[in-house]
C-alpha cells in the first residue's frame, strides 16, 4: 500500500518488523561474535573492571568522576557467572584468567546490539520512511567505533541506550490519548533519562530532549495540566533511578578502600550523594593530565587521532570509525547547515509542505548541537569516543534530510536511488576495510603494520 502522491510500486518493500529483525539479529552477531577475545585487560576496561569488581565482590570503596550506574550493571553481568572477584586488573594487557571475558563485556555487548533496532524506531516515529530509518540503523550497526566501544567494558553503549530510549518513549507518550497509558510512558523515559545521566553526566542530553518532546505538544494549543503530568512523571522516574543508583553505590562499598582519599562517607546518605557531586566536578575539571591520543572536539568530526586500545601477537585494536559513517555524516550536516543558513539569509519564502514533519527535522539536529557542543568548554584531555552520542544523532539528522531529498523511497532495495543504495552497499564496504583493527584479528606484519599506518 502507497502513501498518498507516491508512485504506486508492485509492492511496498519489507515491513518495519523484518527490518527491526534484521538490525537485531546483525547486531548480536556483530557484538558477540570473538566477544571473548582478546582474553587480556582492554584500554579503560583496566578502570571499569576494576569499579564493578568492588561493586560485585571486594566492597572496597573508590571514587570515580562518573557516577555509578553503568558500573553497577557491569557488575551485575559479571556476578550472573558466579565471579568471585579474584580478577586483577592492574594494566592494560593483564590476562583475564579469572574472569570470563564474555561476562566482562555482556552489558556493553547487549546494549550496543540494541543501539541501530532503537535508532530505526525512533526515526520512524519522527516520520522517516522505512529504508530512511533503516538506512540510520545500517550506518549505526556497522559503525567499528561504536561496535568496538560496545565489545570491551566501556560506558558508552549503556549512555546511547538509555538516551535513545528516552526519547523513543518520550516520542510515544505524546501520542497517545490514554491518561495512564501516557503516564507510563512518561515513566519509562523517566527511568531512561535517569539511567542515561546515572552513566554519564553527559547523558544530560537525554534530560532536556525529553523536556523538549513533552513540552512540544503546547505549541499545539495542548493542555497544560496533562503537560505538567507528563513532566512530573518523568521527573520523578528519572529521580528514582538517579538516586537509587547512589544508594546503591554507598551500600554496595562498605569497605575502606582507595576512594578514601576523597573522603570517607558519612553514612548520612543524602549529604554524601551531595558531597560527591562536589569531588566529581572538581576531580573532571581539575584533570590536568594529558594523553598522545588525546583530541580536541573540533576533530571528531573528521576521526581526528585514532584511539590505541590494545596490541597483541600480530594483532591491534584502534578506535577508529567507519569513514563512510563518519565522513559520510559529517559531510552532510554541512550541506544541512549551509542549507539552512542560505535560506535565512536569502530569506527565501517558500512553501512548505511537511510542516508536520518539523520536529523530525529539529529533533536529531538538537541532539547533536547539545551533546556536542559542551564538551567546547570542557578543559580535561578528551578522546575521539566522546563523539559516540553526537555520532548517533549526526546520523539521523542526515538520514531524515536524504529521506527529504528523495534518495529513499517506497517499495524494496530495486526501487531506492542509486545514493542510497551505493550508501547501503558501501558502509558494509567501510566496516569490512577496518574490521581487522576492530576485531583484533591476527594479520601478518606487513599488512597489520600498513594498516596501521593508514589509520595515523
Amino acid at each position: 500500500m502507497t502513501n498518498k502522491g507516491s508512485l504506486p510500486y508492485p509492492h511496498d518493500g519489507p515491513g518495519r518488523a523484518s527490518f527491526v529483525i534484521a538490525l537485531l539479529l546483525a547486531g548480536l552477531a556483530l557484538h558477540f561474535f570473538r566477544l571473548s577475545q582478546p582474553d587480556a585487560i582492554v584500554f579503560d576496561e583496566v578502570h571499569f573492571g576494576s569499579f564493578a569488581n568492588a561493586y560485585c565482590c571486594s566492597g572496597e570503596y573508590f571514587f570515580d568522576v562518573h557516577p555509578p550506574h553503568g558500573k553497577l550493571l557491569a557488575a551485575l553481568g559479571m556476578k550472573l557467572g558466579d565471579y568471585d572477584g579474584g580478577q586483577s586488573f592492574a594494566t592494560i594487557g593483564t590476562p583475564l584468567a579469572n574472569l570470563n571475558p564474555w561476562l566482562l563485556r555482556l552489558v556493553p555487548a547487549l546494549a550496543g546490539s540494541l543501539i541501530p533496532v532503537v535508532v530505526f524506531i525512533i526515526l520512524v516515529q519522527l516520520g522517516a520512511s522505512r529504508w530512511a530509518a533503516f538506512l540510520a540503523g545500517w550506518a549505526v550497526l556497522f559503525d567499528n567505533a561504536l561496535l568496538l566501544q560496545t565489545r570491551v567494558l566501556a560506558l558508552d553503549g549503556t549512555l546511547i541506550l538509555s538516551m535513545l530510549g528516552a526519547i523513543s518513549l518520550a516520542l510515544l507518550a505524546i501520542s497517545q490519548r490514554d491518561g495512564l497509558r501516557q503516564s507510563l510512558l512518561c515513566l519509562g523515559a523517566g527511568l531512561c533519562v535517569g539511567m542515561a545521566v546515572g552513566t554519564k553526566l553527559t547523558g544530560l542530553t537525554s534530560a532536556l530532549l525529553v523536556a523538549v518532546i513533552l513540552l512540544a505538544p503546547l505549541l499545539g494549543g495542548g493542555n497544560w495540566v496533562d503537560t505538567i503530568r507528563m513532566v512530573g512523571v518523568a521527573a520523578l522516574g528519572a529521580l528514582t533511578v538517579y538516586l537509587g543508583g547512589w544508594v546503591l553505590h554507598f551500600m554496595l562499598l562498605d569497605q575502606p578502600g582507595p576512594g578514601d582519599i576523597w573522603g570517607t562517607p558519612s553514612g548520612n546518605l543524602l549529604w554524601d550523594i551531595i558531597d560527591i557531586h562536589r569531588s566529581m566536578f572538581q576531580a573532571n575539571y581539575g584533570l590536568a593530565a594529558t594523553h598522545p591520543n588525546g583530541s580536541a572536539w573540533w576533530g571528531w568530526p573528521w576521526m581526528w587521532r585514532p584511539l590505541y586500545y590494545y596490541a597483541g601477537p600480530n594483532s591491534a585494536l584502534y578506535f577508529i570509525g567507519n569513514p563512510v559513517v563518519w565522513w559520510g555524516s559529517s559531510i552532510g550536516l554541512l550541506y544541512i547547515v549551509g542549507g539552512t543558513v542560505q535560506r535565512l539569509v536569502s530569506k527565501a519564502r517558500t512553501v512548505d509542505t511537511s510542516a508536520g514533519q518539523q520536529p523530525a527535522r529539529l529533533l536529531p539536529m538538537l541532539g547533536f548541537l547539545v551533546s556536542f557542543l559542551p564538551f567546547i568548554v570542557i578543559p580535561r584531555v578528551m578522546f575521539l569516543y566522546h563523539y559516540l552520542p553526537s555520532l548517533v544523532f549526526a546520523v539521523c539528522a542526515v538520514a531524515l534530510w536524504l529521506d527529504r531529498c528523495g534518495w529513499t523511497r517506497n517499495g524494496g532495495f530495486a526501487e531506492q536511488s542509486r545514493g542510497a543504495k551505493w550508501l547501503l552497499i558501501m558502509i558494509p564496504v567501510g566496516f569490512l576495510v577496518i574490521s581487522p583493527i576492530t576485531y583484533g584479528f591476527a594479520l601478518p606484519d606487513y599488512f597489520l603494520s600498513v594498516l596501521v599506518q593508514l589509520v595515523h
